[in-house]
């Protein structure tokens, strides 16, 4: 019993070892931007409710962006981007809704450059969006402008910020982040002089971008009186690998099986959760957990491979037959072989009318042929072949007592 409890500890050490480096705390701390777009004390609550999950704000966080909360612990959820680059230890939970480029340019701005209008210009990127950032660096790459021939900034200047990129959801009750004396703006303008490009060849340039249209008047704001041309990405619920797989799988399993709890909330976010997306298409490998809960109906290993495994099986099994069938007939074989010896000692032993030295003689060849034979595995030294040997000696000494 002592050994047994032994034995078990010793394969249990290996589990307890990964266990306790995952994150098991009480609370997933979730990291903030600065326009939030959903209330998340309501989104806790629910989550509470239904899965004993707490959600807090990560107030370490606050200041930190999305990615480096995760990666140094001071967050375990956070919201990016799926054109985020990919970062060691970051894992997908869910997709949660579509983020919306929105622009906003000032009304006093004015290019000194018709080939390259944005030349001079101020960006601020609201949140400090990846995706803002990467598409502030592809419009200006477009137009052939170096680091230097403008300015990006995570914070708005009041009369230095000539842009206002924003990526978030189509929501008329959050517009935080405009500024008076701005207007939105569409691609689709002068000032971009590569604007077909946004309508259908963005998808080349950045897989993850796609064209999207704000229709006229979803805002009352200037500049919405006509449709924009824009484009969105996703925006992926993340984690880091080390929070448990239990924490996620919950997580998981509420936000889809509370999705209309959650979309009375905030539609313009909550609306587009489901789990048929394809996890080929996220910049970051699923968490495992959220895996196990979608992967939850899928068949096993052994219901998926039933057929092959059974064939497998099946032609084990005659391969088994035919090599014992083998085996049995060599044995047979060199039975019948050991046989012939017995016969050949014995025909020696009774030829009376032979010297005995000529048959001491040839009893000696028989043996040295026998041996020949093992060596070469024509016969087995079994049984049989021990028969033989004793068969050998009894007559020797049968020959021998005679000629005495």
């Amino acid at each position: 019993m002592k050994m047994h409890s032994l034995i078990r500890l010793f394969f249990l050490l290996p589990l307890l070892s990964l266990v306790a480096c995952e994150y098991t705390g009480s609370a997933l701390r979730m990291q903030l931007i600065e326009y939030r777009q959903v209330a998340v004390e309501a989104v806790a609550g629910i989550l509470e409710e239904q899965s004993n999950l707490r959600v807090e704000e990560a107030v370490e966080a606050s200041h930190q962006a999305p990615l480096t909360a995760l990666t140094e612990g001071t967050a375990e959820l956070a919201l990016v981007e799926n054109s985020t680059s990919f970062v060691p230890g970051i894992r997908a939970v869910l997709p949660i809704f579509e983020s919306v480029l929105h622009i906003a340019a000032s009304n006093v701005y004015e290019a000194n450059n018709s080939r390259r209008p944005l030349e001079g210009a101020s960006f601020y990127v609201a949140n400090g969006s990846a995706a803002g950032i990467a598409f502030v660096d592809l419009v200006t790459r477009r137009q052939e402008l170096k680091p230097g021939d403008y300015i990006l900034t995570t914070e708005f200047v009041p009369g230095e910020t000539d842009f206002i990129v924003y990526f978030g959801p189509i929501d008329p009750s959050n517009t935080q982040w405009m500024r008076p004396d701005f207007a939105l703006f569409s691609l689709d303008n002068d000032l971009n002089p590569q604007r077909e490009f946004y309508k259908e060849g963005i998808g080349y340039s950045s897989p993850k971008l796609k064209s999207k249209e704000i229709p006229a008047f979803t805002y009352d704001l200037p500049g919405n009186d006509q449709p924009l041309l824009s484009v969105a990405v996703d925006t992926l619920l993340v984690t880091h690998k080390r929070v448990s797989e239990a924490a996620i799988y919950e997580l998981t399993r509420t936000f889809l099986e509370q999705k209309p709890r959650f979309t009375t909330i905030a539609p313009h976010i909550f609306s587009g959760i489901n789990e048929s997306f394809d996890p080929l298409d996220l910049n970051f490998p699923l968490h495992r957990g959220a895996r196990a809960y979608l992967e939850r109906d899928d068949p096993s290993f052994i219901e998926r491979y039933a057929e092959t495994i059974n064939m497998m099986v099946y032609v084990s099994f005659l391969m088994i037959s035919a090599f014992l069938g083998f085996a049995r007939w060599r044995d047979r074989k060199k039975k019948d072989r050991v046989d012939v010896f017995y016969t050949r000692v014995m025909e020696v032993r009774d030829q009376d009318d032979r010297p005995a030295k000529d048959r001491l003689t040839t009893l000696d060849e028989l043996e040295r042929e026998a041996f020949d034979w093992l060596i070469k595995e024509k016969l087995s030294a079994n049984e049989s072949f021990r028969i033989f040997t004793d068969l050998l000696a009894t007559a020797r000494e049968e020959i021998n007592s005679g000629k005495e």
